[in-house]
């Protein structure tokens, strides 16, 4: 299966949890922060954790439409994280926008964050009430996006304590990332297979699945972050060695790098007024020390360990696509 075959997938999903997102966050009173919480919905993205709740619920043999508001709902959790993440680090842009705070300010953005997070057990609760699911399931369900969004929480705050700190181990990291992206694909995975009627070894290997490949993601992001395209990328490349952020390929490089491309990297890290000089001569230090092709591979392996969760489901083209859908994440451009 090709990038093309999945990237159709992603979009026809995606049609049909923005159908449904149009339900949960609707035109509404005071219009400023309904435009505020559509913002980034409406800017697009690629729809990939409400994707993996409906392929999650296909995988262990239940139906597309078993799934769709907590689908929708696992969205509106993750665009609540990226406009608080966005205040956070001070962003201008996503996904090839001006951020929420940047248009409406900081207020008005945390509240629109807000509001966003509320729809998500509204949405959810619709869900467990239309397939009328048994008490332990709802439970679990309800208890794994809790537990996600806690967990989201912590990994935020180790992401801005790393940046005031002169040494980050690797396994620092990737506990962090684990927690701030790898929790929500967790969590995704989880709540498709329960809402399909999974068995708890199912629910526990999709889990598993969606956690390998998130922190996956996230990697990928780290390199996309210094040799993506901004057009593909949806934000300036180098931002996150302005923001001073501890990714991997720069944890990697400072511990192996020269004197001079030690320098490089660190005259620009965490700079927000770095020159675009300052920023590529950083970026090819990076490259020189064999950084980003070590994060590249890390990334590769943990798709590998992905994709074996997937041997306790039963064969299913849902199976199929998990399995293209974890290496669509480290072969993305975007």
């Amino acid at each position: 299966m090709d990038d093309v075959d999945v990237l159709k997938y992603l979009g026809d999903r995606a049609r049909l949890v923005e159908r449904e997102i149009d339900r949960w966050v609707p035109t509404f009173e005071p219009e400023v922060l309904a435009k505020a919480t559509r913002h980034l919905i409406d800017a697009g993205g690629k729809r990939l954790r409400p994707c993996l709740v409906i392929t999650a619920c296909e995988a262990v043999g239940g139906r597309t439409e078993d799934a769709l508001e907590t689908a929708a709902a696992i969205e509106l959790l993750h665009n609540f994280t990226l406009i608080h993440d966005d205040i956070m680090d001070r962003d201008e842009f996503r996904r090839n926008v001006k951020t929420v705070h940047e248009l409406w300010g900081e207020p008005m953005a945390i509240i629109a964050g807000d509001a966003l997070f509320a729809k998500v057990f509204e949405a959810a609760a619709e869900n467990v009430r239309r397939l009328n699911l048994d008490g332990n399931r709802i439970t679990e369900l309800f208890d794994t996006i809790s537990k996600a969004s806690f967990e989201i929480c912590r990994g935020q705050a180790m992401d801005m304590m790393f940046e005031r700190m002169e040494n980050v181990s690797e396994g620092e990291y990737m506990e962090m990332v684990a927690k701030k992206t790898g929790a929500l694909t967790e969590a995704s995975t989880k709540v498709g297979a329960l809402l399909g009627g999974g068995t708890p070894e199912q629910v526990k290997a999709l889990g598993t699945y969606g956690l390998l490949m998130g922190t996956a993601f996230q990697i990928q992001d780290d390199v996309l972050g210094v040799t993506g395209d901004r057009k593909k990328f949806g934000k300036p490349i180098g931002s996150d060695i302005r923001e001073g952020k501890r990714t991997l390929v720069v944890i990697r490089a400072l511990s192996s790098a020269s004197k001079k491309d030690k320098a490089d990297i660190l005259r620009a890290l965490g700079k927000r007024n770095a020159s675009e000089q300052e920023i590529e001569a950083a970026i090819h230090a990076l490259s020189r020390t064999g950084a980003i092709d070590y994060v590249s591979e890390k990334a590769r392996k943990l798709v590998v360990e992905a994709k074996k969760q997937l041997d306790s489901l039963p064969e299913s083209n849902a199976r199929d696509m998990l399995s293209a859908l974890a290496d669509f994440v480290i072969e993305r451009e975007f």
